[in-house]
């Protein structure tokens, strides 16, 4: 049997106490706890468990269109398969802080590239890299306008994934998110890393099994072969 020496590229933010979260009173913090069952408060051995209060939202995930539509599709609706794939990356290191990344811009990174139905876009402007846990995160990345989101959207991608914020700053309306996942895109939020990988590099944003979820955290990798091993 041939084996492969391989490179697994971390995608992904954490979860960890006290991360950047949205500037919203609603949306909450990362936090855990430890619970001690009472026989074994006094153990001399260590057994830990921790409670995980977890937001959908935070840190890398993917999210499906019951995020935005009242009828939309929860994660039940999709299979492990369409979160693994090999990626069309799109350069858009280009794009100006604090500016919507627009249709004519996406259309002329694109129109050389064989895009296919079910294809997995990956959308590369290194933002997160830059400027995770910097004071202004929420209010100086680019978006992605109206238009060239539902130019994406047109596209019929399995998935895409972005690595800045995907709609301009106090968006109400979520008209990106609509634009994309209305047609049965899947929206992987949060990554970083996308200058270390490839198009021939294996995309995996696995999530947690909550079929009745719109959204969950992800580690997101890409897999590399690097050579057949002795």
């Amino acid at each position: 049997m041939t084996r492969f020496n391989y490179e697994i590229i971390d995608l992904s933010i954490g979860f960890y106490k006290n991360m950047p979260k949205y500037d919203a009173a609603w949306f909450p913090e990362f936090s855990y706890d430890e619970i001690q069952p009472e026989n074994l408060v006094d153990n001399t051995w260590k057994r830990r468990f921790t409670k995980i209060n977890l937001f959908a939202h935070n840190g890398t995930h993917v999210e499906v269109s019951d995020h935005v539509f009242k009828d939309g599709n929860t994660l039940r609706n999709y299979k492990i398969d369409k979160f693994i794939g090999f990626p069309v990356i799109v350069d858009l290191t280009e794009a100006k802080l604090g500016e919507p990344i627009r249709y004519d811009f996406i259309y002329e990174k694109l129109k050389h590239k064989n895009i296919m139905k079910n294809d997995i876009i990956l959308l590369k402007t290194l933002y997160n890299d830059r400027y995770w846990e910097t004071e202004n995160f929420w209010d100086n990345s680019p978006w992605l306008d109206e238009e060239a989101a539902l130019y994406l959207g047109s596209l019929e991608p399995t998935l895409v994934g972005i690595d800045f914020q995907t709609e301009k700053p106090k968006e109400k309306n979520f008209v990106v998110h609509k634009a994309l996942t209305e047609k049965g895109t899947i929206l992987c939020e949060y990554l970083i890393n996308l200058d270390r990988i490839d198009e021939s590099c294996l995309f995996m944003a696995l999530p947690i099994d909550f079929p009745e979820l719109e959204a969950s955290p992800v580690r997101a990798s890409a897999l590399r072969i690097i050579g057949e091993s002795v």
